[in-house]
């Protein structure tokens, strides 16, 4: 069965010519999203949930400061629809400059109006407001803007204005208790009359008309359309429960749901409501600037106050390639393996039995979770280790650990849809539990393990060893990933930093500096995507294929 599934699999080739595999990188900027709220030497109000990560507003000289900072390190600030855009897929990453910076305010303070347009004029730059309906005109809220100040911020040139939700910050009761919490948009509400909580469909259908009446409400007021949405606090039902006796008002970094699932039906009013994406808010541990890899719904920004770290950000703005979906349930999942089919993109976790679908932006579109062959591991239930594409669905190869006699096995997925969806399991040879990389000719499944040892995986043996010459002390853990392109094997070196091009029989025809950290390899068309890991960074980087190795 394993060899008739592999004969369905002859992938095309481009010629090859040259002695060399010349790569190109293909441009993949990131956008800073910065997150204020006042500008202000006497603050009104501090913030709830995830804006207490940062202090909540900074003084005018603080403020100045940091776009100075900005120009200086060399980040040029963008309008926000022109953000959107590019992450939409819908400008190219060569109109963006290379370090390009969005600033955005929430919840509507006056003195971003007074106090911070001054500067950002001075600055040549622009900025987003995002404001709470309720909020607006309210004598109760003091130090809020007015449907005035709307109206000339509107007309400056200098601001966009865009939703906070008309009820924004409000409390919402989610129980019969009478419990109130400031997470609106990512609770159920406890309906009296009724005594009990409101289904989704309910939920989803409050927050809809919740948004549509601020942008009806508003929308004259500032002459312009309201498409674009920040969630109070950054949630948006991302969260657990809470446990039973815990206090929903506690300021801690993020908030909490009274119920599980409910980000799909916000997604689902806010696209109803006629918008076309929604910003959260990064948490330290997860932060990153946005990229045409994150959904549209879910668009990362940072905090912005004294501790700002500019070299932290220059850091996350260096980075090259689109963050793969690093945290799923809550686990991070070290994703290396690849392979590219004329659709998708598959990727696949080292240390948990799963498998992500992504776009041609990078975007997870479905995702795959099955049993482990080990669990328990400190480092992670065991995982994939090998991926490869074929014309009908994937294969992948799961290690079995450190077992005394171990039973590695080859997967077979169907694609779909919803994801991979497992469909058998062969048992592998113990020799080949270390495979770190699989691929497919069309008529034989090539292996690769971390010591070099290439194998047919279809025929069950070993048929080489890569780069015979190094000694055996010199192998442990080296190589990772294969792909097979133009007749030729391509795996990576790890120990040298380089992708090494080799016959099946192991022998080296070529070899082609590859940035350390760089995990797997599949060809997709005239593209090669690698894996790449850091400390705290899984992405996706994308090379033109300048040239290839011929044999």
């Amino acid at each position: 069965m394993l060899a008739a599934l592999l004969a369905t699999a002859l992938l095309a080739v481009s010629p090859v010519s040259g002695s060399r595999l010349m790569l190109k990188p293909v441009p993949t900027p990131r956008i800073g999203v910065l997150l204020f709220h006042q500008v202000t030497k006497t603050p009104i109000e501090s913030a709830h949930g995830a804006d207490l990560v940062q202090r909540p507003w900074a003084t005018p000289a603080e403020f100045d400061r940091v776009l100075t900072e900005l120009q200086k390190r060399g980040f040029t600030v963008i309008p926000v629809t022109e953000a959107v855009q590019y992450l939409s897929g819908k400008l190219p990453a060569t109109a963006l400059p290379r370090f390009p910076v969005v600033l955005t305010f929430d919840d509507g303070f006056r003195t971003a109006w007074t106090e911070a347009t001054p500067i950002l004029r001075a600055h040549h730059d622009t900025a987003t407001m995002f404001f709470e309906g309720h909020a607006t005109d309210n004598p109760q809220i003091p130090g809020r803007l007015s449907t005035g100040d709307l109206r000339a911020m509107a007309a400056s040139g200098i601001w966009t204005l865009e939703s906070h939700g008309y009820a924004g910050h409000s409390n919402i009761q989610i129980d019969r208790a009478g419990t109130l919490s400031p997470y609106w948009y990512a609770n159920l509400a406890w309906l009296p009359q009724q005594q009990r909580l409101e289904t989704p469909q309910e939920f989803e259908q409050r927050v809809e008309r919740d948004l549509a009446r601020m942008r009806s409400q508003y929308e004259p007021v500032i002459g312009k359309k309201i498409t674009l949405f920040a969630y109070p606090s950054g949630e948006y039902g991302q969260n657990p429960s809470l446990e039973p006796g815990e206090d929903p008002s506690t300021s801690i970094e993020a908030g909490h749901s009274n119920a599980r699932g409910l980000t799909p039906y916000l997604i689902e009013a806010l696209r109803n409501a006629g918008y076309d994406a929604a910003f959260a808010v990064s948490l330290p541990l997860e932060a990153h600037l946005a990229q045409q890899s994150d959904s549209l719904w879910k668009i990362p920004r940072l905090g912005v106050g004294a501790d700002f770290k500019f070299s932290f950000f220059e850091a996350l703005a260096a980075q090259h390639g689109a963050e793969y979906p690093e945290v799923a349930d809550g686990h991070i999942a070290d994703v290396g393996p690849i392979c590219a089919d004329s659709k998708m993109t598959y990727v696949a976790s080292t240390n948990r039995p799963v498998i992500f679908a992504l776009d041609r932006y990078g975007r997870k579109t479905g995702e795959a979770t099955f049993a482990p062959l080990v669990d328990g591991r400190p480092s992670g239930d065991a995982g994939i280790s090998g991926l490869a594409c074929t014309p009908t669905g994937l294969l992948a190869v799961q290690q079995a650990g450190f077992d005394p006699n171990p039973t590695p096995y080859l997967d077979r997925f169907q694609t779909g849809a919803q994801g991979p969806q497992l469909v058998s399991r062969t048992a592998l040879p113990p020799a080949m539990n270390w495979l770190v990389g699989i691929a497919s000719d069309g008529a034989t499944l090539y292996g690769i393990d971390d010591r070099g040892s290439i194998f047919d995986v279809t025929a069950g043996r070993s048929i080489g060893m890569l780069d015979s010459s190094l000694r055996d002390d010199q192998r442990h853990d080296r190589f990772s990933g294969l792909a097979f392109h133009g007749g030729l094997l391509f795996s990576i070196d790890r120990a040298e930093s380089q992708i090494v091009t080799f016959t099946p029989q192991g022998h080296v025809v070529g070899r082609t500096p590859i940035d350390a950290g760089s995990r797997d390899l599949a060809f997709d068309g005239t593209k090669l995507l690698v894996s790449f890991w850091t400390t705290n960074f899984r992405s996706m980087r994308t090379y033109d294929i300048v040239e290839t190795p011929r044999q």
